[in-house]
């Protein structure tokens, strides 16, 4: 457990971490090393493709706490 939490792991699966300066980014494929924030703001579709297909529940929701921070 403490390995978990003490980690730069942002969701179970990781698919998303923290980079060195604390920033959550995508951890697979093609914005493998990408802020998820930049992602999403150029990219809306890829949200939508993240939750459409068979990504872990917990993926879709931390990447969906990351969204809605995004319109504050």
């Amino acid at each position: 457990l403490h390995k978990l939490t003490s980690s730069n792991l942002v969701d179970f699966a990781q698919r998303m971490a923290l980079n060195k300066s604390g920033e959550v980014v995508f951890n697979f494929g093609k914005n493998a090393g990408k802020r998820v924030v930049d992602v999403l703001e150029r990219e809306p579709q890829y949200y939508d493709w993240i939750m459409n297909n068979e990504f872990p529940l917990d993926t879709k929701r931390k990447l969906t706490e990351i969204k809605l921070k995004m319109k504050k």
